[in-house]
């Protein structure tokens, strides 16, 4: 009744003259152009703009098109044209100029504003389509970031331009969020680009039925990306040995060589929880990716995936490839169906059309027989560009994928960025199904908007060795999690060492390349997933040095490090499926407000409470230790302490550390709560009975501890323990509050050492057994134990 209700107000709205309503959507007709505005939430809207009867073409592929839960709208006329209104946003329509404005409903505070747009019609790949530019008036002062991951080094976009084009070391996610609280989501698969002048930005894309895009009002970056994961699904929760640390390397050659790697990682006591097996499992080139194991070197796939589990504990992560050789069984499936691209590959394979459902469904078929059954626990799937050839530069990546023709759903110019988005979302149902107790996890190394609800995590690529090419990465992650995407990771190390680029030709018997090693796998330590990966030389601990060497007590330091703060990082992961919150922030999304580090390159924030400045430059001839100055973003807690001396310095300072080759700065957010567990050889291994719970002083903290089995959906339904703690600096005081949930297997008890750091004063620390119970942890007050000023 009500939605016909709306229907008829709609009706009459349209019938004098004005926008026509259906639900929450608004349509008018302006200059021979159909405008549509269409609310999802209250802060997210849909601008939709065509010539008036062109069709829509182009498949929805990143939002779906259900219409969303009833939003609380208006519509005014005013002097220049409309105001549509949720409680949260004003949009305006100017009559005049055929423009629309976003504002804040509540100050009326100017957010984003259009300032022109064009449709040209064009001919591409045989179809009638538009060449669609959208132009933005901006604040020169604000910060842009998102996008997607890119090799450029650029966190800040600000008077920047970004080609969003998949390629292997770029991943397209159109996305942009603002410091000035608004985000954009650029709803347009093709071909398209991002360039920003200072006072104006827009978006430009090759093919298109129309100008199609989402504002978000999120109030903060935060926010925005809260409001992107409402339009494209909430990021999954991945299992938990996921969270451990990943050996991996170009190739191991036999399930002898795997086995033996697990064993040895056991046996020296190294923490570990998943080895991968690299490509060429499946036997020589012809046979590329038969999603078949190579009977000779693996003659018994199922029990050495039961070995890695029953003898070491260890999970086993797979490459598969969306490409297939001429004498596989696949391949003659899906040439019969018509469903190989005939563009050629460097290893000549075909890929092929995932965009074909009996083409999805024959992969299906082979790959559940041949891979799936084996029991291995998830699944790399490698170059979903998709690679073909020269697919290191976006351009050419571009070329090869376009010359490859028409998908199932039409030209590949239309659809250039969303070939990884569509076949993982299949592969991840058919997942999902066949192991409902299971959590998959799709390792990718490419991703479109969306692709976050489908178990994907991905890396950046066949990246080389060197000092550059290090320190950009960071700015690949951040903007890659500021786009909303939380799951990444790199090539510790650089994936070409001695080749194709890479600095270092004598490899690891060259101390400035382990010198490299040892600072990228620091860095390694503090990002979503922990990898080792790479080709030309081997990556296991023990290759780079004997256990008194620095080189292998430094990695084996952070990898112990790691699996101390899996209390911190798993509820992290809880956080990011359950409340869109983010592993790696930028320090410009993380502190809006404070313009001096809007651009920071070489810092950033891990797990919302600490920042991490990777040692991005090689220590002077002779030096032991690099020196390394950090810029401390202020914010309300005021103070940042060190990880690991726990001495405190204030937002806004510029602090200098002294790295020897074993050091890292990391600081801590004043008015945080880092948990921190016993050291531990897997993820398995557990639950916590023993937790350190560190509260930085400097504002008050709240942090929700949470465990659950590690894998499977039970969490959804209960089965998890759930706390809140909660610092109050008045009162001088930690609160943890009843337990939530239930697992099997859940620590009934927990012994707590609490630590309470405060500027200029050591440690505090108290002792509690937590029962479930709500408890009360009570100190000094500051006045008794006072800061320094």
């Amino acid at each position: 009744m009500k939605r016909q209700l709306l229907i008829l107000a709609g009706l009459f709205l349209a019938a004098c003259g004005g926008p026509a309503r259906d639900g929450n959507a608004f349509e008018f007709e302006q200059a021979g152009l159909t405008c549509r505005v269409e609310f999802r939430t209250e802060r997210t809207v849909r601008i939709l703009v065509r010539p008036e009867g062109s069709p829509l073409v182009t498949r929805r592929l990143v939002v779906d098109s259900l219409p969303g839960p009833e939003v609380g709208l208006r519509c005014e006329r005013t002097p220049h044209g409309y105001a549509f209104l949720s409680p949260k946003l004003r949009v305006e329509f100017d009559r005049e100029r055929g423009l629309f404005t976003f504002l804040d409903a509540a100050t009326g505070e100017r957010l984003l504003g259009e300032q022109e747009r064009t449709l040209r019609r064009d001919t591409v790949a045989g179809e009638p389509c538009y060449a669609v530019t959208q132009r933005f008036a901006t604040d020169p002062t604000e910060a842009l970031y998102g996008l997607g991951q890119y090799q450029t080094g650029v966190v800040d976009y600000k008077r920047d331009t970004v080609l969003l084009l998949q390629a292997n070391r770029e991943i397209v996610n159109p996305c942009l969020v603002s410091t000035r609280g608004y985000g954009l989501l650029w709803d347009n698969y093709s071909a398209s680009e991002f360039r920003d002048g200072g006072d104006v930005f827009e978006f430009v894309s090759e093919v298109g039925d129309a100008v199609d895009y989402w504002f978000v009002y999120g109030g903060d970056p935060e926010g925005c990306i809260r409001g992107y994961r409402e339009l494209t699904g909430a990021a999954s929760m991945l299992p938990k040995w996921a969270f451990g640390f990943w050996q991996s390397k170009e190739r191991y050659k036999s399930a002898e060589e795997l086995l033996g790697v697990a064993a040895e990682y056991r046996r020296r006591r190294i923490p570990i929880d998943v080895v991968v097996q690299d490509w060429e499992y499946w036997g020589e080139k012809p046979r590329w990716n038969a999603l078949q194991w190579d009977s000779v070197r693996y003659p018994d796939p199922q029990a050495m995936v039961r070995s890695l589990h029953e003898r070491y504990g260890v999970r086993l992560l797979v490459s598969v490839w969306p490409g297939f050789g001429p004498e596989t069984a696949v391949y003659r499936d899906l040439e019969a169906a018509g469903a190989l691209f005939n563009e050629r590959t460097w290893a000549g394979y075909k890929v092929f059309d995932a965009y074909n459902p009996t083409a999805r469904e024959i992969f299906w078929r082979h790959f559940r027989t041949g891979m799936f059954d084996t029991g291995a626990d998830g699944w790399w799937m490698d170059a979903t560009e998709p690679s073909f050839r020269e697919g290191f530069t976006q351009r050419r990546q571009e070329a090869r994928t376009k010359s490859a023709g028409r998908t199932w759903l039409g030209p590949f110019h239309r659809y250039l960025n969303t070939y990884s988005l569509v076949w993982m979302g299949d592969l991840y149902g058919r997942l999902r199904e066949a192991a409902p107790e299971r959590r998959p996890l799709l390792f990718t190394r490419s991703a479109f908007a969306g692709q976050q609800r489908y178990g994907t995590a991905v890396w950046s690529g066949d990246i080389v060795a060197s000092w550059e090419t290090m320190k950009r990465q960071l700015a690949a992650g951040v903007n890659l999690a500021a786009s909303g995407f939380p799951y990444w990771t790199f090539d510790t190390g650089g994936f070409y060492v001695t080749t194709n680029g890479g600095a270092y030709p004598r490899g690891l018997s060259d101390p400035a390349y382990r010198e490299l090693y040892a600072r990228w796998f620091q860095f390694s330590a503090f990002l979503p997933l922990f990898r080792a990966h790479g080709t030309d030389i081997p990556r296991e601990v023990w290759r780079f040095g004997d256990e008194h060497s620095v080189w292998y007590r430094n990695q084996l330091k952070y990898i112990e490090l790691r699996y101390r703060l899996l209390p911190l990082i798993y509820a992290t992961a809880y956080g990011v499926a359950c409340r869109d919150e983010s592993f790696m922030e930028a320090l410009g999304v993380a502190f809006p407000d404070d313009r001096a580090v809007a651009g920071a390159d070489d810092s950033y924030l891990f797990c919302g409470s600490l920042l991490v400045h990777p040692v991005f430059e090689p220590m002077a001839e002779g030096a032991s230790a690099q020196r390394v100055e950090t810029l401390l973003p202020r914010h309300a807690g005021e103070w940042w302490y060190d990880l690991f001396t726990g001495e405190a310095f204030r937002g806004g300072e510029r602090v200098v550390r002294t790295c020897g080759l074993m050091e890292l700065p990391v600081y801590v957010r004043g008015g945080s709560i880092v948990p921190m567990g016993e050291a531990r050889q897997s993820t398995a291994e557990g639950p916590d009975e023993r937790l350190e719970i560190r509260i930085y002083a400097g504002a008050d903290a709240r942090f929700v501890l949470y465990d659950d089995a590690g894998d499977g959906y039970g969490y959804t339904r209960g089965e998890y323990a759930r706390c809140e703690l909660e610092w109050s600096e008045a009162d001088a005081a930690l609160r943890i509050s009843d337990r939530e949930g239930d697992y099997p297997g859940m620590a009934r008890e927990q012994v707590l050492h609490v630590q309470l750091m405060r500027p200029g004063a050591q440690p505090l620390e108290r002792t509690l057994r937590y029962t479930g119970q709500a408890v009360t942890c009570p100190f000094p007050t500051a006045e008794t134990n006072p800061m320094n000023p």
